[in-house]
């Protein structure tokens, strides 16, 4: 199994991709850190002012601001290491060399939560490194080692690894690399926050939390009130466990599949 893993990674590892994405995680968690952090507490367009960086759950904010678009880093991630084995057609020579699909499943799915991982520490570290200067300089202070600061940095990581399983599912769902990224980033960055955004104008917050991208919010931010709609949440422990099952879902689902159905 150890060496199915390592093959494994060493298909992530000898490809430009993964640190091309690596670079996007680290950029945008970064960038959205200094934004968070720089406009905390200040009056925009005219509304009330928010909590400052005097506030624990601001600073936390802060530090994970980048998490909405790390995770989806991370879904591509998944999506093409399993799509695009049947794109590039070596899902063949894999399952030849292996005969045991199942070892084959188990390996990439501990192969791409390892990258997942990584992606979560790089997003986390990037937060923190760019949003703990602003918070120091506008006079708040960096809290990492208090306020659950420190379980919201590795619940974090914990959901970008999970959103990495969860694209592995998506890839092997549908084999067609280009429609499964077009289909899993659409819905996931633009079809499910619309959705979530309806459900709670229409005071159905109790459905919506359960979907993924609030469970993730969840780890992180309390309830919210984004556009005049009071966004209801799950407590950070319901979100991990909401998380934890979509991605046993879907390495289930795709488990079962690459099991049964022919791969050429």
């Amino acid at each position: 199994m150890t060496r199915l893993v390592r093959s494994e990674l060493r298909k992530v590892f000898t490809i430009r991709l993964w640190w091309g994405l690596l670079i996007g995680v680290a950029l945008t968690s970064a960038a959205f850190s200094v934004l968070v952090g720089a406009t905390s507490g200040r009056s925009l367009g005219g509304g009330a002012a928010g909590p400052g960086v005097g506030d624990p759950a601001t600073v936390r904010s802060i530090y994970t601001a980048g998490l909405s678009v790390a995770y989806l880093f991370a879904l591509a991630l998944g999506v093409i290491s399993m799509a695009g084995e049947y794109r590039h057609q070596t899902m063949t020579a894999t399952a030849l060399a292996t005969p045991r699909r199942l070892r084959i499943v188990t390996s990439k799915l501990i192969a791409v939560a390892a990258v997942g991982l990584m992606y979560g520490l790089a997003a986390v570290a990037a937060g923190v490194l760019a949003g703990a200067p602003v918070i120091a300089a506008r006079g708040g202070r960096v809290r990492l080692t208090t306020d659950d600061v420190p379980r919201t940095l590795l619940l974090s990581v914990l959901a970008v690894a999970l959103w990495a399983v969860v694209g592995l599912g998506v890839g092997t769902l549908i084999r067609n690399q280009v429609l499964a990224l077009l289909l899993a980033i659409g819905i996931a960055w633009i079809a499910e926050p619309i959705l979530s955004f309806a459900l709670n104008a229409l005071h159905a917050g109790q459905v919506a939390r359960f979907l993924p991208s609030q469970a993730t919010s969840a780890l992180v931010q309390p309830v919210t009130n984004g556009g005049g709609v009071q966004i209801e949440l799950l407590p950070w422990w319901g979100g991990a466990l909401v998380l934890v099952g979509y991605a046993a879902i879907a390495g289930t689902l795709g488990a079962a599949l690459t099991l049964r159905r022919d791969i050429t």
